[in-house]
C-alpha cells in the first residue's frame, strides 16, 4: 500500500479530504477478492479490478488505516483496512475474515429467531490480494457504511450502569446464548466491535482454541458462564449456573423478555 498517503503533508485540509473521498479518479489495479462462506466452509476467489483512494484515514483505535475503494464487481463502496505497525501475515487476515463470516452466519440465524428488537448485523468482510502492489499485500475489505463511524466494544458485561448499556448487553447475551447452543457449544461470540450501526471484529472462544490469538478456549467459555450467571441469575428468578444453562435458547430469551431485561421493545 505504499502509494496510499496517510498523515500530514503540505496539502490543505480540503485537498486531503478530497483525496480521502475521491475513488473514481484513481487508477484501476488488478486484485484477487476472496470470500468465505461459513455455511459451506469454503473460499471463493475471483479476479477483480479496484480503484483505491489516494489518501487513507488513520485509525489509532485499531492501529490501522482505512482506505476507500471501489470494487468493479460490487455495487457498494468498500474500505480496505491496513495495519500500521507491520505487513500482515496472509493466514492471519484469512482467519479474521473466517471469524467474521462465522459470526455473521450465527447473527443472521439469531435475527430470525429473536424478539422484535433491533439487532445489528455484521459487516460483510472479504480478503483482497493486491497483485500490482509491492510485496503483493493481503488486506481486509469491508463494506463502507460511514466514513468515520463511532466504535465501541460490546459484550455481555455492560459498559456502564446506564439503562441503554445494560439493555444492549442483555440483547447481546441473548445472541451469545443462542449462538453457543446453535453451534452445538463449539463457539461463543465473546465480544464484538459496534461500528456505527453494524458489528465487526468478533472475539470468539471455541472448544478447541481454534479462533485466533484472543480465543480463550474452554476456560474463556466457562468464565463467560460464571459472569453471565452472576449478572443475570438473580433477575431470572435466582437461577444457578447449572439451571441457567439447562434452558434451551427460546426459554432463555423469553425469560429475559418477560422480565423486561431488553428494555423497550423497539
Amino acid at each position: 500500500m505504499s502509494s496510499v498517503t496517510s498523515g500530514d503533508t503540505g496539502s490543505s485540509t480540503a485537498e486531503q479530504e478530497q483525496q480521502v473521498l475521491d475513488v473514481d479518479s484513481a487508477p484501476e489495479e488488478i486484485a484477487e477478492a476472496m470470500e468465505f462462506d461459513a455455511g459451506s466452509n469454503k473460499w471463493t476467489t475471483v479476479r477483480t479490478k479496484l480503484k483505491v483512494a489516494l489518501r487513507a484515514l488513520s485509525d489509532k483505535r485499531e492501529d490501522c488505516v482505512t482506505v476507500r475503494v471501489r470494487d468493479r464487481n460490487i455495487d457498494k463502496l468498500q474500505v480496505l483496512k491496513v495495519r500500521l505497525t507491520a505487513a500482515e501475515d496472509q493466514a492471519k487476515v484469512l482467519d479474521e475474515v473466517m471469524r467474521q463470516s462465522l459470526a455473521a452466519k450465527l447473527s443472521a440465524s439469531f435475527a430470525k429467531f429473536a424478539p422484535p428488537f433491533m439487532f445489528p448485523s455484521f459487516l460483510s468482510m472479504r480478503v483482497y490480494v493486491l497483485l500490482q502492489r509491492s510485496g503483493v499485500p493481503t488486506v481486509r475489505g469491508e463494506e463502507l457504511t460511514e466514513l468515520r463511524p463511532t466504535r465501541v466494544r460490546i459484550s455481555a458485561s455492560p459498559r456502564s450502569e446506564r439503562d441503554a448499556d445494560v439493555w444492549a448487553s442483555n440483547k447481546f447475551a441473548a445472541f451469545q446464548y443462542f449462538s453457543y447452543f446453535l453451534s452445538r457449544k463449539a463457539y461463543l461470540i465473546h465480544s464484538v466491535c459496534l461500528s456505527g450501526r453494524h458489528f465487526t471484529l468478533p472475539v470468539i472462544h471455541s472448544w478447541d482454541h481454534s479462533m485466533g490469538p484472543e480465543d480463550g478456549g474452554q476456560d474463556g467459555i466457562s468464565e463467560w458462564k460464571d459472569q453471565l450467571c452472576a449478572r443475570l441469575g438473580k433477575a431470572m428468578g435466582g437461577l444457578a449456573r447449572k439451571d441457567m444453562f439447562s434452558l434451551d435458547p427460546s426459554q432463555f430469551v423469553n425469560m429475559l423478555q418477560e422480565r423486561g431485561l431488553f428494555g423497550p421493545m423497539t
